[in-house]
């Protein structure tokens, strides 16, 4: 009976240590993304900066005339300062998102040549494939 009691009373005084233990870990836990989130979004560079370098990479491999690299890189600062409003008004993509994918599309239809929209969608497949992996990598961790 002694040692019941004693067993007992042990629980007593160390079940209030794992109680405050459990309620303070979440919301740290909890914080620490929507910190990470705000970091980044503020560290991006500037538009002109993300679309000039998505047009460079763009015309290294898609071999881009000079007017065609003008009109490439107008397109892609739009659709990136777009892209970035919506996430300034909190929304991640959606219908926003698929409208200004499909204005691209629509403008790149009119200054790429179809050889380069062909070699335009393999790099899009490839780049999505290689995002998909990624997230199936972060996923299993």
């Amino acid at each position: 009976m002694k040692k019941l009691i004693a067993a007992f009373a042990i629980m007593l005084a160390v079940s209030p240590a794992f109680a405050q233990n459990a309620t303070t870990t979440p919301p740290a836990k909890q914080q620490a993304p929507a910190t990470q989130k705000a970091n980044v979004q503020k560290t991006l560079p500037a538009p002109e900066e993300r679309a000039k370098a998505y047009s460079d990479e763009l015309k290294t491999k898609l071999h881009l005339t000079d007017d065609q690299y003008k009109k490439v890189l107008a397109v892609n600062t739009e659709c990136i300062r777009r892209k970035d409003a919506l996430r300034a008004n909190g929304q991640k993509g959606g219908q926003g998102g698929k409208e200004i994918s499909a204005y691209r599309k629509q403008q790149f239809q009119t200054i790429l040549t179809p050889d380069q929209q062909t070699q335009l969608k393999n790099l899009n497949a490839a780049h999505q494939s290689k995002k998909g992996k990624e997230a199936a990598d972060a996923g299993d961790q």
